[in-house]
């Protein structure tokens, strides 16, 4: 469901390359294989995909990749991701236009035990055509 968003949801709809992060105020720019498309991520919401969100990340250099399918949500400026009706994460969206998309989240990236606060910005990118025509 969408509920009062305060971001444009159809500049949503589409693939995302991760481009930078910021993690606990520490700029990097995203290391994707270069031997691989880049990771990226989208979002989809057409009737035989509604409220579809898929990540895909390439785990080494044969280009294996790990993909997670996620249902979200969206309610003001937060996007609910579900694993079936368990919560998985939720972005806050900062920023939003048709080619960039900014949003943070908190999770324990580092696996220190401590929450760390992550903010992800990312660029248009759909190499497979999976995300277009929604």
């Amino acid at each position: 469901t969408i509920h009062q968003p305060s971001f444009n949801v159809d500049y949503l709809l589409k693939g995302w390359r991760y481009d930078k992060l910021k993690i606990n105020s520490v700029s990097y720019n995203f290391e994707h294989n270069p031997k691989c498309y880049n990771d990226f991520f989208g979002f989809v919401n057409r009737p035989t995909q509604p409220y579809y969100f898929n990540e895909t990340v390439f785990t080494n250099d044969h280009c294996t990749n790990n993909s997670t399918n996620l249902e979200w949500k969206i309610k003001e400026d937060e996007i609910f991701l579900y694993v079936g009706t368990q919560l998985a994460l939720t972005y806050r969206v900062l920023f939003l236009d048709e080619n960039n998309l900014i949003f943070s989240l908190k999770t324990d990236i580092d696996k220190d035990g401590e929450i760390d606060d992550i903010e992800i910005l990312a660029s248009p990118y759909d190499p497979y055509g999976t995300f277009g025509k929604n």
